[in-house]
């Protein structure tokens, strides 16, 4: 069980978007009150070299099922592609691809949904977002209901959840930027450079909220903020001096996203995202009252960051 803590962000106190006291309650008792289903850009084409997979998996990770279909295939793990991340405590069902091996029919501790061909391999960010499912066992629906419907209309702060900025990987990544840290792979490299752009787009959003700046560089109408690198995109007047600031507090040395070109080209990100999340409630039970927090999110945006608005 994971009480909710009114108030707490990843990356310290960021500031909510709703206001007062949150529904409360508690969540993830059991994977089945997390349930997240991937919504894929594509569908298979039915014929290829990579066999396509539908996958249900409960209580295990994106990469124990990578596994999983290698050995059943015969292929190096490398063979197997997917296009995100999902959590272990969960039900989720997301879609792999497996680059030739031998066929697989069944796969031990997984559900195959669906089985066909397709002609490339998946690859991480090739989906259109997530539909999530949350049970909240507790709390209060009605103010749940409330601060759904002003999320509904405000938009959700589109914050980096815990997963990306907890721990030490941001804290890694800043030493590295540095000219410190520890020696990592490629993969954690990667990560931990990743978080530490964005725990810093997580401070200019807690900076500027829901206001819209002078110079704002926008997608489909909503400003976006910075995944700082030497590529990135700089928008102009208040929105800039607002995104300088923060990085100058940073105080990186000069060269920090110079010495990693390809890791830390840089960015832009939607500074929030609109959301439209359903409350249902549970008939009572033995397991005490409940509800159902229902919405879908654009890839890269965190279920955990709107739990945080509305509990």
């Amino acid at each position: 069980m994971i009480p909710w803590q009114p108030g707490y962000r990843a990356d310290g106190a960021l500031p909510r978007w709703t206001e007062g006291p949150g529904a409360g309650g508690t969540w993830k008792e059991s994977p089945d009150d997390f349930v997240v289903v991937e919504n894929p850009l594509s569908e298979p084409t039915g014929e290829g070299e990579h066999q396509w997979f539908r996958v249900e998996k409960v209580g295990r990770t994106t990469l124990d099922v990578v596994d999983a279909l290698a050995r059943a295939a015969g292929v190096s793990p490398d063979a197997v592609g997917y296009a995100g991340m999902k959590d272990r405590y969960a039900r989720t069902t997301q879609d792999f691809t497996v680059q030739l091996g031998k066929p697989i029919e069944a796969l031990d501790g997984y559900t195959i949904l669906a089985a066909t061909r397709t002609r490339k391999r998946l690859r991480v960010g090739q989906l259109a977002g997530n539909r999530f499912e949350l049970r909240i066992r507790g709390g209060d629906p009605e103010v749940a209901r409330v601060r759904c419907a002003a999320l509904k209309a405000s938009g959700m702060p589109n914050y980096y959840g815990v997963q990306r900025v907890g721990g030490e990987a941001p804290l890694q990544g800043e030493a590295i930027l540095r000219g410190g840290g520890p020696r990592l792979n490629y993969n954690q490299l990667k990560f931990t450079l990743s978080a530490y752009q964005s725990v810093l787009f997580n401070r200019v959003l807690a900076r500027r909220g829901r206001a819209r700046l002078q110079g704002d560089l926008e997608v489909g109408g909503i400003p976006t903020g910075p995944m700082f690198g030497p590529t990135m995109d700089w928008p102009t007047g208040e929105a800039a001096e607002l995104e300088r600031a923060v990085l100058a507090e940073a105080a990186l040395p000069n060269d920090a996203w110079q010495r990693f070109p390809k890791l830390t080209q840089g960015t832009r990100r939607a500074l929030w995202v609109d959301v439209d999340p359903q409350v249902d409630v549970v008939p009572p039970g033995p397991g005490g009252p409940s509800f159902w927090i229902r919405f879908s999110l654009p890839a890269g945006s965190y279920a955990t960051v709107l739990l945080e608005e509305v509990l």
